[in-house]
């Protein structure tokens, strides 16, 4: 009976952390997704020789990689719990045709932890 009541105490207090865990993995997917985003853009403007930019939408929660030209190549939403906490002034990254980018910081929120996401002048994208 003892050991049926402390199994009963461990999973209800793993219960109370499962939102907590839900949010840590939903943060680190979105940080991975946007991040390999960025990674595809500084890729294809050095296959294109031009141009190639990730934009964002705090406002929607999603972010659309697109030529500088016009077309959308590819477009993501943040998922549910999930925004924005700061972008760059501009609300995008742009790479050049030799895969140079302004500085620019993205950190995502899940109520709680914060990941940042810091794409240097030579275009590296590193997940903090």
């Amino acid at each position: 009976m003892a050991g049926l009541a402390l199994v009963a105490v461990v999973a209800g207090a793993g219960a109370l952390r499962l939102p907590e865990v839900l949010a840590s993995l939903r943060l680190s997917g979105a940080v991975q997704r946007l991040s390999a985003a960025l990674r595809q853009a500084r890729g294809r403007a050095l296959e294109r020789g031009g141009p190639v930019e990730v934009q964002l939408d705090d406002a929607r929660g999603l972010w659309e990689l697109r030529d500088t030209s016009g077309p959308v190549v590819a477009r993501d939403a943040l998922p549910p719990g999930i925004r924005f906490a700061s972008l760059p002034a501009s609300r995008r990254v742009r790479f050049t045709a030799i895969g140079t980018s302004d500085n620019a910081t993205i950190a995502l929120d899940a109520g709680g932890p914060v990941r940042r996401i810091v794409v240097n002048q030579r275009g590296r994208v590193r997940v903090q």
